[in-house]
């Protein structure tokens, strides 16, 4: 299928019919600016081929223009040999109709299947969304995932129709099918992860496995668990006979009974060392509380003694401490009569220095107030001298009149030299004596030419007047707009001649340059203006007059001794001070002390006896006597504790008599319980046919598993089968990609020697450029470079089309926007070299570059809406 011709109406900004004819067997190139309709022919084409004329999707509302209309879409093509007229329009009165020459072949739906049967739709895997490539989208994977998901099956298809019979299982249809009936077996089975299915056959015997093994479990720990009971029951039948035998039980009960009494005898004996130990223990209370006494008396009669020897000295402390803070005080009162002579000299001192300094700074500031007046003085005169400037700066022509004037003053000039040369021109010569003749009334000077601009009378006295009329040859009209424009100019800087405006422009000029330096000077006097000098002069205040003053720097020496003075006295005063305080503190703590013994004397003298040496000899008989009543007291306790008999051993066989029989009967209530648990126990589960129906589950446990390793085994197999049809055809994709490959080879000389393309087996698309042995993956090629390979695919693929006998035209919008000039040069040679069998539309808004490509040019040109679509 050719393209001939496409007209258009009503779609987007073509409002009334528009034709692109012309187009050729080769190369065909419409090349036109942005917005020019160069996509809107592309989207026109796709939608009269491949979208149904009674369709109202978002493709077909978008070609409608924005004041309304039902698109109409009509092209003319050639087809084995007959040429046919294909019209389409949407929304409004829709149509869809096909002729040969005035022959109507199909309408209406019918029309739709004779135009789907030409190519087919995208969806179906038709060549179009390979060949016919939309602006922006250059790559070979770029677009919707539909539309890539439709690229990918057209390439394939086309693959697998040009292969051969190399491939007729391994690589092309057929493996695709084998392929895809492995998968969908198998995705029966499993998930895409190889996980039984949920709801499949596999996963159903699986589930069935796993609940019968558990049921299987189940019943298997029940018949366990009986038969654990019926042994269980035995045991503590045995057991309960062996506790409830009668002579066991009197045994039990005679061994309590003698050992309560061992247990009384030895608790008695106990009893009796308690009482010896508890005498012992008094007499050697008695005998110590002796000893603390006797010693007590002795560390009071020494601690008097000491406090008195200490309290003789703390008195002669005392008195040498009143002494040496009563000198401290002297020293004290001294120093401080010597501090304030200090302190009245330095504020008399400061009084003068204060002085001193008041008497500067109203130097100062009249000194200030004198500069700030003299800088307004001078401040105000550059102000009135720039206001007179300024005023002069605005009087004369600008610039802007000036050069305006020059303008019309040279062209008018121009234009009088002009027409003297060429207006027609009046000279007399008058014979001696002659009389002088007028012209318009002015005297006509003897060999004078004068030009004649226009009709003239000359006066000649005694015969006439003499009418001159110079006609065309006196055409004034440049002249005359040269003097109206030299005269607008001249009016425009308000001087009656070029003289006085280039002087008042001169004037005007000066007058500018002694504005700016006016300003400057006032910007350097005033930076701020006059109103912040009026300001600062308004705040600062008026001097006084001071009489007389100290000298400055007599006064400030003055101060600086009595500072150094005052200073010194202050230290003196701080240091008797700070004596007198320690002097006073001292005298305190020697006080305090010495009346703190005194208090510790009279205390320690209280707590001695009336007669101390008494009280220690009857002290020291108190002791002896209660060391010969506690020899006694030990010694009748060791005669008992060798006669005692064991009270621990005593209790511990006491009580290991009674928990053995209340143990006894104890285990015989429980193995009781436990009896009768038992007994329920069994009873029921013998009832429930255990055994028997786990029998049953074991057997359908078997067949379960039968099925479960059946359709396992058939997962295996297809994984098998579909590992081994991926490797087959893996092994056969040199075959598979042979015809693309052998056919972009002279195309990929042209811009890379020794270059070919890498094939990803799935997509189906280039997956790295081979180059000098080394291969260079697609995403780290330039954009230029995947763009170029892009177009070489698409055209090599089309070429397969055309050798497969489905022609079908290459439509490129805009697909090279990243190549530089010099492999565009070679990217045109390669349309070139495929626009031999193949129809091929370049549509561009790149009008310069592609200037050089060559081909049929094409146009927008009106047209006229065919006699179906009226």
């Amino acid at each position: 299928m050719k393209l001939l011709s496409v007209t258009l109406s009503d779609v987007r900004r073509f409002a009334r019919p528009v034709t692109v004819q012309g187009f050729g067997p080769g190369l065909n190139v419409l090349s036109a600016p942005n917005e020019d309709g160069k996509s809107t022919l592309f989207d026109a084409l796709q939608a009269l081929f491949f979208i149904p004329h009674r369709s109202r999707a978002k493709e077909i509302a978008a070609l409608r223009p924005h004041a309304g209309g039902a698109p109409m879409v009509s092209a003319e093509i050639e087809d084995a040999g007959h040429r046919y007229r294909l019209t389409k329009r949407w929304l409004s009165r829709p149509m869809a109709e096909v002729y040969e020459g005035t022959r109507l072949v199909a309408k209406g739906e019918a029309a739709e299947e004779w135009i789907s049967a030409l190519s087919q739709s995208p969806e179906e895997g038709g060549p179009a969304g390979l060949l016919w490539v939309r602006q922006g989208l250059v790559a070979l994977d770029q677009g919707e995932k539909r539309e890539q998901d439709h690229a990918h099956r057209a390439r394939r298809d086309l693959l697998s129709s040009v292969a051969g019979e190399v491939e007729a299982l391994t690589g092309g249809r057929r493996m695709d099918r084998a392929l895809a009936q492995t998968e969908a077996a198998l995705a029966e089975l499993v998930t895409a992860s190889g996980k039984p299915k949920a709801g499949g056959p596999l996963k159903a015997a699986e589930d069935e496995v796993a609940e019968l093994a558990a049921r299987r479990e189940t019943l298997t720990t029940t018949a366990q668990a009986l038969e654990q009971a019926i042994a269980d029951r035995r045991r503590v039948r045995s057991e309960l006979s062996e506790l409830q035998d009668p002579e066991a039980q009197a045994a039990r009960e005679s061994r309590l009974t003698e050992a309560r009494s061992a247990a009384e005898t030895a608790r008695a004996f106990a009893e009796r060392q308690r009482r010896a130990a508890e005498q012992v223990a008094a007499l050697e209370a008695r005998r110590d509380s002796a000893t603390e006494k006797a010693e007590a008396l002795s560390r009071a009669r020494a601690a008097v003694a000491e406090a008195e020897t200490r309290l003789a000295a703390l008195r002669e402390a005392e008195a040498q401490a009143s002494e040496t803070a009563a000198g401290a005080k002297a020293k004290l009162a001294a120093a401080t009569t010597s501090r304030e002579a200090a302190r009245a000299t330095q504020r008399a001192a400061q009084k003068d220095q204060a002085a001193a300094q008041e008497a500067a700074q109203q130097a100062r500031v009249k000194a200030d107030r004198a500069a700030l007046e003299k800088r307004l003085t001078e401040a105000q005169a550059l102000a009135k001298a720039e206001q007179l400037a300024n005023t002069a700066a605005q009087r004369g022509p600008d610039e802007t009149a000036m050069e305006a004037l020059d303008r019309a003053s040279g062209e008018l000039r121009v234009q009088e030299e002009l027409h003297a040369r060429t207006a027609p021109k009046l000279r007399l010569d008058y014979a001696p004596g002659a009389t002088e003749l007028l012209l318009d009334g002015a005297p006509l000077r003897d060999a004078t030419e004068r030009p004649l601009n226009g009709p003239a009378t000359l006066d000649l006295p005694g015969i006439g007047r003499l009418s001159l009329d110079p006609g065309a040859a006196a055409q004034t009209g440049a002249l005359d707009a040269a003097r109206a424009a030299f005269g607008v100019a001249l009016a425009a800087t308000g001087c009656d001649s070029p003289e006085a405006a280039r002087e008042a422009a001169r004037a005007r000029r000066k007058a500018a340059a002694e504005l700016q330096e006016t300003r400057a000077a006032l910007r350097g006097v005033a930076p701020e203006g006059l109103r912040a000098l009026e300001n600062a002069l308004a705040a600062l205040p008026a001097p006084r007059e001071i009489a007389q003053a100290p000298d400055p720097g007599v006064a400030a020496d003055a101060l600086r001794k009595a500072e150094d003075a005052l200073a010194a006295a202050e230290t003196a005063f701080e240091t008797a001070r700070s004596r007198d305080e320690q002097a006073r503190l001292a005298e305190i703590r020697a006080l305090t002390t010495r009346e703190a013994a005194g208090t510790r004397l009279a205390e320690l003298r209280e707590t001695l006896p009336e007669d101390p040496d008494t009280t220690a000899a009857a002290l020291t008989e108190a002791r002896a006597e209660a060391e010969t009543a506690l020899a006694a007291a030990r010694e009748a306790l060791a005669e008992l504790q060798g006669e005692a008999p064991d009270l621990a051993s005593a209790e511990a066989t006491l009580t290991r008599a009674q928990d053995v029989l209340e143990q006894s009967a104890k285990r015989q209530r429980e193995l009781s319980e436990r009896k009768a648990a038992l007994d329920t126990e069994i009873s029921l589960r013998a009832g429930e046919g255990v055994e028997e129906e786990l029998a049953a589950t074991e057997e359908a446990l078997a067949k379960a598993r039968e099925r479960a390793e059946r359709y396992g085994f058939e997962r295996d197999t297809l994984a098998l089968l579909k590992d081994t049809l991926e490797t087959a055809r893996s092994e056969a994709r040199e075959h598979y990609f042979e015809p693309v490959t052998r056919e972009l080879a002279p195309l990929l000389r042209l811009l890379w020697p020794e270059a070919e393309l890498v094939f990803d087996e799935d997509s189906a698309l280039p997956r790295a450029l081979s180059r000098n042995g080394q291969e260079e993956p697609m995403d780290v090629l330039s954009g230029g470079t995947r763009e170029q390979i892009a177009l070489l695919v698409r055209l090599a693929f089309a070429r397969l089309l055309a050798r497969g006998g489905r022609h079908a035209p290459v439509i490129l919008d805009d697909a090279l926007v990243y190549t530089d000039d010099a492999r565009i040069e070679r990217m045109f040679d390669a349309l070139h070299r495929q626009a031999g069998d193949l129809q091929i539309l370049v549509l561009t808004c790149r009008q310069r570059a592609f200037r050089d490509l060559g081909g049929q040019m094409l146009s927008y040109e009106s047209g006229e809406l065919p006699e179906e679509a009226r």
